[in-house]
């Protein structure tokens, strides 16, 4: 049996969040954008109107400069969608969420409260979005949990983010150890 290697959550989610902003995004030029190198980093020229690709970590920075708008629903819709998803399903079914989702919402809240200092942003539009997240995590982690002590399924593994299946495969871990020293001294041998 190949042994998986382990890593704490912190450097997974880590991991994601870089992969995440490498990640290319399509963006809309708003006005002219000259040709920019950065040491091994190269934006070509672009027209107002076209449509570029870049990664994130890049495409956010223009953003800010007002030269780009990133093309991409809002995130506030999207937990709006996942949130009203996950209400409507019955307690043994879990709905689809895109693999990037936990990363959006972290990267969501946390610019939220940074707004929330500049005053650009209030605090009751952090704590609604706060709450919200709350909900979807406690709903979602109450669906998973009892299916860690079940048999596999491909399904359930299909709907989850990567996130969701790294704290499944550490839960179901936990588990059949704990269920080994249980029984261990009753295995026939």
């Amino acid at each position: 049996m190949v042994q998986q290697r382990r890593i704490s959550i912190s450097t997974f989610i880590q991991d994601r969040e870089m992969e995440y902003l490498l990640r290319p995004v399509k963006l809309i030029v708003k006005h002219n954008l000259p040709k920019i190198t950065m040491n091994s980093f190269e934006i070509e020229e672009s027209k107002e109107r076209d449509l570029i690709e870049l990664p994130r970590w890049a495409a956010e920075e223009i953003a800010k400069l007002g030269f780009v708008e990133i093309q991409e629903e809002s995130f506030e819709v999207e937990m709006l969608k996942a949130l009203s998803r996950e209400r409507i399903q019955s307690s043994n079914q879990i709905s689809t969420l895109t693999d990037d989702f936990y990363l959006k919402l972290k990267r969501h809240l946390r610019r939220l409260k940074n707004d929330t200092k500049t005053k650009k942003s209030s605090k009751n539009d952090y704590d609604e979005s706060y709450i919200k997240a709350m909900d979807l995590l406690k709903i979602r982690t109450a669906k998973l949990l009892p299916l860690t002590v079940g048999e596999d399924n491909q399904e359930i593994m299909q709907k989850i983010t990567s996130e969701e299946q790294t704290l499944f495969n550490e839960v179901r871990n936990t588990v059949q150890k704990w269920k080994q020293k249980i029984l261990e001294e009753n295995i026939d041998e």
